[in-house]
């Protein structure tokens, strides 16, 4: 392989790979699941109309970086088919901001709760 191509590929050498659903490549894209399949008892949507409510009420108590990703979120929510993926990363990365606003964590993290169960 000369130096100029460029190989999109994978490699793996040894190891286990364990892989749900992958895309290699420019503009590749994998989705997998839908996000609103439900765990037993468990009502994800009205989380996460809980928890845009939530985002709402203390959106000025986030700091900017966790008020980008809420927005971000937002965007991603109100498709008509949310890439699980992404809300799941953007979910977690929330997550980790929204830490001092404990009703937003709370919140995230019932909703991330939720999502994997159902997965």
């Amino acid at each position: 392989m000369s130096e100029t191509s460029a190989n999109y590929g994978i490699q793996q050498s040894g190891g286990v790979s364990q892989v749900g659903n992958q895309a290699v490549g420019p503009g590749a894209s994998a989705v997998g699941g839908a996000l609103w399949a439900t765990a037993p008892g468990v009502d994800v949507p009205a989380l996460v109309t809980r928890l845009v409510e939530v985002l709402d009420r203390h959106r000025d108590e986030l700091d900017a970086p966790a008020r980008a990703v809420a927005t971000e979120l937002r965007a991603q929510l109100a498709r008509p088919h949310p890439e699980p993926a992404r809300v799941t990363a953007l979910l977690q990365r929330l997550a980790a901001l929204a830490t001092p606003v404990a009703p937003v964590a709370s919140a995230v993290t019932e909703v991330l709760r939720a999502i994997q169960q159902a997965g």
